[in-house]
């Protein structure tokens, strides 16, 4: 707080292509940091809602942040919020993904809303998808939708869902994370741990393993191909392939 940004509850940081870097908090509304002052925007100044769980920019350069009361679009000057009034899915957004062709897909807590610019399509369980409470967005670059779920993960091709759960071998079915890989192999972190999954089988890792804590809120590759899981009460985990390392308070 001393510091000007208004919370220490992070949901989201996201880094647009100016440098500077979003960050959406838990009850303070979202935080522009350019690297030298921190701008926030709440509800005063027109975000659907304090609460801030997801962060995506578009192609065209407007922000987008997913709440827990709407979507709201954001060109710089003005916010506009849409909710189940408008045909969105559910009101409470967890992820945002903006595809190629400009529409937009969110994950929220009642299965996935597809927005085109002009109205809303909704995909839950009866469409197909794994569990209505969705949590993450990846797009392979065959033009593949991976939705992860609390209760496993969907695979969309556009036409049809094909779900993988822990009778396939997911590690876990509450899925908090998706990253895809150069090599296309795709990650998934769950509330029980790591998959690994390269299009045939599932490797999984857990405590066992050397994970520092099994409920695993995000992953990312570091160029050097190391792979980084940070985890809810664990730290951030490393793992090269070969040896998994922690680093956490103590450090």
């Amino acid at each position: 707080g001393r510091d000007g940004l208004p919370s220490s509850g992070i949901h989201v940081i996201y880094h647009t292509p100016d440098g500077a870097l979003w960050v959406g908090t838990h009850n303070n509304g979202v935080c522009r940091y350019d690297g030298k002052a921190f701008v926030t925007l709440t509800t005063r100044d027109g975000l659907a809602s304090d609460r801030v769980y997801a962060i995506h920019r578009a192609p065209d350069g407007v922000l987008l942040f997913g709440t827990n009361n709407g979507l709201s679009r954001y060109d710089g000057r003005a916010f506009v919020n849409f909710t189940t009034k408008d045909g969105l899915a559910n009101n409470h957004i967890e992820c945002i993904y903006s595809h190629p062709d400009g529409t937009l897909w969110l994950g929220t807590h009642r299965g996935v809303s597809r927005y085109d610019g002009k109205q809303f399509a909704t995909f839950t369980t009866k469409e197909g998808l794994a569990h209505h409470e969705v949590t993450a967005i990846y797009r392979a670059p065959d033009g593949v939708l991976w939705f992860g779920t609390r209760g496993g993960v969907s695979r969309y091709d556009g036409k049809t869902f094909v779900n993988f759960t822990a009778a396939d071998g997911l590690v876990d079915n509450r899925v908090e994370a998706i990253y895809g890989a150069a090599d296309g192999v795709l990650w998934f972190g769950t509330q029980g741990g790591v998959s690994r999954y390269d299009g045939k089988t599932f490797v999984n890792f857990t405590t066992q393993d050397g994970l520092a804590d099994s409920y695993v809120v995000a992953i990312h590759c570091d160029p050097d191909g190391v792979m980084w899981f940070v985890t809810l009460e664990g730290g951030a985990v490393c793992y090269d392939g070969v040896a998994w390392s922690s680093l956490d308070t103590r450090d």
